[in-house]
């Protein structure tokens, strides 16, 4: 090995350490925000995560379009975080772009597993008395209220079942390879069970979905290949925003709405008027703005809506962009059960905010953002990289790659 392979493959280990780090504290502020503690020093947490990501940004080499493309979307971030406050955009662009030479697969389990006992210590602590309740009894609304639903430690039932359809979904990425008809009988039955225990809709009809779509994935070679299926997944997303600037478009008080506007909304249990409900009208339409505002706190479960009024049009645009990107990317590499996994969080964000929130490791399409974003750059693939202390070589005729 020579002197510069040797210091190189140093810091690369510097760097696989810095981010595996980062996300296994992102995990756990995942768990604690789950829980019934209040974490009192979350936003430090934070910080911490953030600066081993910077780290591991440090110790990568990229290509002169890479870091084009990573001042570009942190100039997006930082505006965005300037005018409305909000630093998970900022966050979030770290995040992807220090997955460059990670095993996202590895990452994947690494999140999937970590979860997993999270959410098992949180439902022993509940058992036991210590932390949590077992069961949310007298929560929900309407006919839910008088159901005790399952919730086991992790604050109410919705939030259970949320995790539950999301472990799902990055479960059947991970090891579809592996999977038969018995396990996909299987899922059918947890998705059964989940909606018994917590009575939560939404998860079902989303769950039920992902299952099929794994399924016609797994034994259709023909779905597997077809441009068609991908294209369809990126038109269906554009009219999942389309919808929701609809519905913030719409979104009032019932005495102000068609009648057949009010059955939508209860068909989406009251999703849309719950846009409106704050005293200077939430997150509806005439209130979005280019990069969002300070005063823009509100929470709502919509999360198309709350992704354009949280951080802003332009940041919402690029997002919803870069999500048609990487389905598009997903035909590239073949990697369909990728694009069921991003369809999955694409039809579950229509009516639920779960991946739009500053917990980057519960949106498990930033992983997958981050195990492709450099093939998505337009251009030549190969070309001279360098670390952020010799970008200047990249410019430079005749310059070795360092």
């Amino acid at each position: 090995m020579t002197k510069t392979g040797g210091y190189d493959s140093r810091i690369e280990r510097m760097g696989q350490a810095f981010f595996y780090l980062g996300l296994a504290f992102e995990i756990l502020i995942v768990i604690l925000d789950k829980s019934s503690w209040i974490n009192p020093v979350e936003g430090q947490m934070f910080r911490v995560t953030f600066l081993f990501f910077v780290l591991k940004v440090c110790c990568t080499k990229y290509s002169a379009r890479e870091w084009g493309a990573i001042f570009l979307a942190g100039a997006v971030a930082a505006v965005c975080y300037l005018i409305s406050t909000r630093d998970e955009a900022v966050r979030a662009v770290v995040f992807v772009v220090s997955m460059k030479g990670i095993d996202h697969k590895k990452a994947m389990k690494l999140t999937f597993w970590g979860t997993i006992a999270g959410l098992l210590v949180l439902a022993g602590l509940a058992f036991a008395g210590v932390l949590g309740e077992v069961v949310d009894a007298g929560a929900g609304y309407g006919f839910k209220a008088a159901i005790p639903r399952l919730c086991l430690g992790v604050g109410n039932s919705n939030a259970l079942a949320c995790m539950i359809w999301a472990l799902m979904t990055l479960g059947i990425y991970l090891y579809h390879e592996r999977m038969r008809l018995p396990h996909f009988l299987l899922l059918l039955l947890l998705c059964a069970a989940v909606y018994a225990a917590t009575v939560t809709r939404t998860a079902l009809l989303v769950m039920l979905v992902t299952v099929a779509g794994a399924a016609l994935m797994r034994y259709s070679k023909k779905l597997r290949e077809s441009k068609w299926v991908y294209g369809g997944g990126i038109v269906l997303v554009l009219l999942e925003v389309a919808f929701s600037m609809y519905a913030a478009h719409i979104s009032t008080w019932y005495d102000f709405l068609e009648d057949w506007q009010i059955k939508l909304d209860r068909v989406l249990t009251g999703r849309i008027v719950s846009i409106y409900a704050f005293e200077n009208g939430g997150g509806v339409l005439e209130n979005w703005k280019l990069f969002g505002d300070p005063d823009y706190i509100e929470y709502f479960d919509m999360g198309y809506v709350r992704l354009f009024f949280w951080y802003g049009i332009v940041p919402g645009a690029c997002a919803i962009l870069l999500v048609c990107l990487l389905i598009r990317q997903c035909q590239k590499k073949r990697d369909a059960f990728g694009y069921v996994l991003v369809m999955s969080f694409a039809l579950y964000t229509l009516t639920e905010a779960h991946a739009v929130s500053v917990y980057l490791a519960r949106n498990y399409v930033l992983l997958l953002m981050g195990a492709y974003w450099t093939a998505m750059l337009p251009g030549n693939a190969r070309g001279r990289t360098a670390y952020w202390w010799r970008f200047w070589t990249l410019f430079a005729s005749g310059g070795k790659n360092r």
